[in-house]
Formats: C-alpha cells, structure tokens, sequence
C-alpha cells in the first residue's frame, strides 16, 4: 500500500510540475550575462600588459583576459504506465556567463586601436567556443535522459538520468580543457598579444 501512495504521489506531483511549470518549461534554453572588468588602454605602451594588470580573471597562477561560466540544469517529467516508471518529457536550460575586457579609453595610435579591437573580436570567438560546449552538453542530457529506459521505481528512474546528466557534464568539462589546449586558449583563433 504504501509503495502505491509513493507512486500516486509521484505522479500528481508531475502533474502538478505539468501544470505550474509550464511557463518554465517554456523558457529560452540559455542565459547570457556578458559582464566587463574596465582597462583604460589611452596610454597603453604594451596592450598584453595593460590587459593582464587590468584582469580580475586569475586561475591556476595564470592570468587570462576571457572568461566563461556556464551551468546546465535539467528537469523531467516521468509517469506510471503498467507498473513501470517511463520517461516523459526532458528539459535543460543553461547559464552563460562572459567575462571580457571594455577598453575604458582606447590607444591614441590607429594600429594599437586595431590590434585592440581585433583581439577582443578573436577573444570573443574564443569564449564562445565555451559556450558552444555547453548548449552541446544541454542536447546531449535531453536525448540520453529521453533515452532512460524504464524503471520499476521513478527513484531509480531519477537517479539514473541523473548520473547521465552529470557524466554528461564531466565530459562537457573535459571537452573544454580539450578545447582551451588544442586552439592555446584562443592562440590559434587570433587571441593572442606579443
């Protein structure tokens, strides 16, 4: 008897989530905050230098002049058909968060203005290659959390999907460090200053 409460209360609370979470459910998949950190670049003599002073960005002992952070969450709908606890519906949303440089004043000189601005347009495509991995890792959780098969308790369901989606994420985590070492953390892409 109890396992039948468990199992009705389960269900009405996804059709509760149906009913009151719909307006989430329906949101755009992904959040962009694009946030700067100022570098006044008037009387830069060496635009890397100014850059790296100016970067609150510090990791590993290293300095960088682009960040991005990023955060997938996943939910799902789950139903009792036949004794059995089946997967229904996935959903993901992802956080991104870019952290650049905004040139407060920029170089007197044309071709230090240049430079500058051709950086921060390489560093920008850079970034977004972390962005990229992580709205790849948000499809990836919705086609292997549909792909669950089902289970004979909706725990065992969510703990399932749920160790998918993490294992997901831990890849997705060493698909970027794959990525900052095969392009040199924007080297390749144009995002670099000698």
């Amino acid at each position: 008897m109890a396992i039948a409460l468990r199992r009705h209360r389960r269900s009405l609370i996804a059709l509760l989530c149906l009913l009151g979470c719909a307006p989430l459910l329906a949101r755009t998949p992904a959040r962009i905050d694009q946030r700067t950190y100022p570098v006044d670049l008037a009387n830069a003599t060496d635009l890397r230098r100014s850059l790296s002073a100016a970067s609150p960005i510090r990791e590993g002992g290293r300095v960088y002049h682009g960040y991005t952070r990023w955060f997938v969450r996943w939910r799902s709908v789950w139903r009792v058909d036949n004794g059995l606890c089946r997967m229904q519906r996935v959903s993901t949303e992802v956080d991104i968060e870019f952290t650049l440089p905004k040139a407060t004043r920029l170089p007197h000189d044309h071709a230090s203005q240049q430079r500058y601005t051709d950086y921060l347009k390489a560093l920008r495509t850079h970034e977004q290659g972390h962005a990229d991995v992580a709205m790849q890792a948000a499809q990836q959780i919705k086609r292997a959390l549909m792909a669950v098969p089902p289970q004979p308790d909706c725990d065992q369901l969510s703990a399932t999907a749920n160790a998918r989606g993490h294992a997901i994420i831990e890849q997705a985590r060493a698909n970027e460090r794959a990525y900052d070492d095969r392009t040199g953390h924007g080297r390749t892409q144009g995002a670099f200053l000698d």
